[in-house]
């Protein structure tokens, strides 16, 4: 159907009573009862005209699922490194000369699983230390004594703190640039003085992280592509 600033296919069917919609690939499916009319079915598509359009946005800024094959670039501290597959006994991975390179047995059935777990763990492995020590610096910054700090795989959130001062850092945040990580770190310790949103908390951040503000834009802007894993 033509007329709309993006692809419509519509299908007629007697065993629908109702219509529904249907978005991928950049793309509107429109099933309808085959009663509708062509004006019936282009007033339903613009009266959804603005929910369409958002969804295709937000569709569209989705990363691309990962193949896990040489010459994809992988994130880390807010830098990009291209991923290098080699042919050798032992799997393994390492960030080396400014490229991921990846060990697979030439043998392997399934490169990408593997190489998708060894890059898992050694984000996991290097998130942890990294964001151990970046937490002991700023808790002696800010007066605050953690009772514990771990990193564990969040799907919405990049860390919390418990009243009891436990904090857990998600471990894909180490995709982010160092003073986005800076910012998730204060955010976390400040709850240790105050376990809210409150306006007296956020002084607190801004004292510690002056940019914080900027730094909540950046996550709600870039959370997309800080999915290390999507594939």
């Amino acid at each position: 159907m033509d007329a709309f600033p993006f692809h419509v296919t519509v299908i007629r069917t007697s065993r629908k009573r109702s219509a529904s919609i249907r978005l991928a690939d950049g793309k509107v499916t429109l099933r309808v009862p085959d009663t509708l009319s062509d004006k019936q079915i282009k007033d339903l598509i613009l009266k959804k005209m603005r929910w369409i359009k958002q969804k295709l946005k937000t569709l569209s800024a989705r990363p691309t699922p990962k193949q896990y094959a040489s010459g994809e670039r992988f994130a880390y501290l807010g830098k990009q490194y291209t991923l290098k597959r080699i042919n050798g006994p032992v799997p393994s991975i390492k960030l080396t000369h400014g490229c991921f390179e990846a060990t697979v047995r030439e043998s392997a059935g399934n490169s990408k699983a593997i190489i998708r777990s060894l890059l898992i763990d050694w984000y996991q492995s290097h998130a942890e230390k990294y964001l151990i020590d970046k937490t002991q610096r700023f808790a002696k910054q800010i007066g605050v004594t953690p009772h514990s700090i771990t990193v564990k795989h969040y799907k919405s959130r990049w860390g919390s703190c418990s009243v009891h001062g436990d904090i857990a850092y998600n471990w894909q945040i180490i995709l982010a640039p160092h003073w986005i990580v800076d910012y998730v770190v204060v955010h976390e310790l400040c709850h240790i003085l105050e376990h809210n949103h409150s306006s007296h908390y956020w002084k607190h951040v801004e004292r510690y992280s002056p940019n914080w503000r900027e730094c909540r834009q950046w996550l709600t802007n870039n959370s997309n592509n800080l999915d290390a894993v999507n594939g």
